[in-house]
Order: C-alpha cells, then structure tokens, then sequence
C-alpha cells in the first residue's frame, strides 16, 4: 500500500518500511559492535594492587612505574591505599577481589595479617603477589634480596673506609618491625664483620623509617656517643635523619659517612649530589620495582611459572657511577631503564 498526499511525498507504506529496515540494521550493527566492544573490555587484564602508604615516595614512583608498564601493555590498573591500616588494607584487598580483578599485589602493612585475603584470593582463582615483605601463600615476592643487597652497600662502605683509614663508629637507624629491615641491617652488619676492619657498632635505634623520627632518636644517640663517625640507615629517611641529628649536635660533618639504602627519589639524590657526608646508598629504583610488579602479574595471569622470589636489580650507587643510572629531565633525574635492565643480565 502506498497513500500519496500533500505535496505529492511520499510519507507511509514503501518509504516507511525502508526507513524502518534502515533503522533496524542500524539498530542491529550498534548492538554487536558494543557486544564486541563489552568483549574486548572484558578481555583486558585487570590488576589489582593495595598499597601499604601511598605518601611515601617509595610506593608513589612504584606506582609510577608500574601505571607505565600497564598503560604500555593495554592493562588496567587498580589501586588503593592501606595508610598503615591492617584492617583498611584487608578491606581494600576484599574490594579489589569483588571488583573481578585478575591478579592481586600486595604490599602489606602485616603480611600474616594477609593469610584470610591469600584463601580468598585461591578460592576466587586469583593469583595473589607481594611486595616488600613475603606473603606466605602469595605466588611471587616481588622486590630486591634485602640481605643480600644490604651486604652489597656495606662492603661498597668497607672498601671506602679503608680507602679513607675510618675505623667505624657505627649508628644504625632501623625499623626493626619488618623483617626486610632486619634483613638489610644483618646484610649491612656481615659486610663489616667479614672486613677487617677496627670497627664498633656504638647504637642501634628504630627510627620508624620516617625522618622526623630518626632525627629525635638519633640525637640521643649522639648525647650518648658524641664518636660516632658512621650512619647507616634502612631508607632514605633514616639515613638523612640520623645525618640531620649529627649536624645538630653540632659534630665535626668532615668526619661523618653516612650509608643510606632505598634511593627511592628526591630525598636520596639531593643528600647524594649535595656533597654532604651522604657517601653511597643502595638503590632499589621503586620505578623498575613497578614494571616488575605488573611484568610478574601478567606472568600469573597467563599460569606462567613464577620463582618463589621475582627478584628486581640493584647497584651500591655513589657520586661516581649516578650518571651512569639517572639522566637529567629539565629539574629532575629519572631512571635510565636500560641501564637498571643491563643490571639483571
């Protein structure tokens, strides 16, 4: 039927059921490219990572590294921030696995406190990893070898002391509640005690790892042995506060060394370039930590073997060899990846 009216156009029949057709397949193909589009979305691997203190610059360049990394491969990246909250980082843990994520990283603000997460993670088919701190149950701990590592920047210092003729006097700034501060401590203590040296460890303090801290129970080590010649500090922030604490108690700078360890960023480098008695530290480099995070998590996804410790490289880094890791970017140094990279070869 075809009704032919007003101004001779044609307004019902043919040329509505055309227009109907055109509609309906227009329709049609919209509904399977979103289809296809919700397939694809669907397809994209979706990590999860709960930090332990997003304030800190140790996770902020991790984070950095690993957004990178994820954004290069197509992945999304998911996060959240514990603030040192156990039951925070469980309920964030929980939330991440409820969001279908596929791969779940954890630095823990107590690992043990992470075992109800690990079994939930399991029953979920959701590979669980961990960094900083192991994770018993976790399928990789990504990060450095803490002792190792720790062994590698003291006898950088041994070799630097004897070059020199220090006979340490030592203040060790530690953090002993985690167990990978421990470890770089005890790394630390058997480079010297394999030296040869004439050396005495005066104090061991917990400088909580923030610089605040540090600062006030190094200065009541100074009060205590005014001799201390030697700071080695578990992060940047316990090596520059117990720096910090020297300097007020108005000693000799001249005849200070201070080891720190971390590197994370700003803080490290500027105590490093700044020719202060900030001699050497062992950099970690949190941005490769990130690539390596979220490299493992795609290993998992895919259920790739992972060693039982995904280890990322580190070097004892000084005023001599800092070019050879960071470049210049306008104000700031940042990473020279291919050189960090050569490190694991």
């Amino acid at each position: 039927m075809c009704i032919t009216v007003k101004n001779g156009y044609k307004y019902k029949g043919v040329y509505m059921k055309k227009a109907l057709l055109i509609m309906v397949l227009i329709t049609c193909s919209f509904s399977l490219w979103a289809t296809g589009q919700q397939e694809k979305e669907d397809d994209t691997l979706k990590i999860g990572y709960v930090f332990s203190l997003m304030t800190h610059e140790w996770y902020q360049n991790i984070l950095q590294g690993a957004q990178a990394r994820a954004d290069e491969l197509g992945i999304t990246l998911v996060t959240a921030d514990a603030n040192m909250d156990i039951n925070r980082q469980i309920s964030a843990a929980e939330n991440l696995l409820a969001q279908g994520v596929d791969v779940l990283i954890i630095t823990p603000v107590d690992a043990k406190a992470m075992a109800p997460i690990v079994k939930m993670a399991n029953q979920a088919g959701v590979p669980v990893l961990s960094e900083s701190n192991v994770i018993e149950g976790a399928e990789t701990f990504v990060g450095i070898s803490n002792f190792a590592s720790a062994k590698t920047v003291g006898e950088w210092f041994v070799g630097y002391a004897k070059d020199n003729n220090i006979d340490p006097k030592v203040l060790i700034v530690g953090l002993p509640n985690y167990e990978d501060c421990r470890q770089r401590v005890d790394g630390f203590k058997e480079a010297l005690e394999e030296s040869g040296l004439n050396y005495e460890i005066k104090q061991e303090v917990d400088g909580g790892g923030d610089k605040e801290k540090s600062l006030m129970v190094s200065q009541d080590a100074m009060t205590a042995h005014p001799d201390i010649n030697v700071i080695f500090g578990i992060n940047d922030n316990s090596a520059t506060g117990g720096m910090a604490a020297y300097k007020e108690a108005g000693l000799n700078e001249s005849e200070l060394t201070v080891i720190g360890f971390g590197f994370e960023g700003v803080v490290g480098q500027t105590a490093l370039l700044s020719g202060s008695p900030y001699k050497a530290s062992l950099a970690m480099f949190p941005n490769y930590v990130g690539v390596g995070c979220i490299d493992a998590a795609v290993k998992a996804a895919k259920g790739e073997a992972l060693p039982e410790h995904y280890k990322t490289p580190t070097v004892a880094i000084n005023i001599n060899n800092f070019d050879q890791f960071y470049n210049k970017d306008g104000e700031k140094y940042v990473i020279d990846f291919e050189a960090v990279r050569k490190l694991e070869d």
